[in-house]
């Protein structure tokens, strides 16, 4: 092999290299954002899913703006992943608790109504889940 060839067989090494460098790192980003975006939710999940845990025990219930800040939360969670069935069962006890405190009479319908679609979408999101024991016998 030529001196030439040489240096055009190590040049198209050298550019192979960088090529695979730059994507292998392009991967490894891709991976460590979507690592942080799902620990960033799993993080606000948790946070609402213990708030609304603790909603009627004892004496314990939350302000207006507590309720407010829990609702917002779980309305991001679920814009992201409509059909997770941890965020569908906590929209079902949320709006369960909102129905409970509603004032009038209309809110605690349309609060009731959220929470059984939001059940509905659960059970349909996790069909093997033991909950759904009736489902699965038609």
């Amino acid at each position: 092999m030529s001196k030439a060839g040489n240096k055009q067989a190590i040049d198209c090494s050298a550019k192979l290299t960088k090529t695979v460098t730059i994507t292998s790192l392009l991967v490894a980003f891709a991976l460590v954002w979507q690592g942080l975006r799902l620990f960033t939710q799993d993080l606000a999940f948790t946070a609402i899913e213990t708030e609304v845990s603790f909603w009627g025990r004892g004496e314990y219930v939350p302000n207006e703006r507590t309720r407010e800040r829990v609702g917002r939360t779980l309305q991001v969670l679920l814009a992201s992943e409509p059909e997770h069935p941890g965020y569908l069962t906590l929209a079902e006890s949320y709006y369960a608790w909102r129905a409970y405190w509603a004032e009038t009479q209309e809110a605690e319908f349309d609060y009731n109504a959220q929470s059984e679609q939001a059940r509905l979408a659960a059970r349909r999101s996790r069909p093997a889940h033991p909950s759904n024991r009736d489902l699965r016998a038609n």
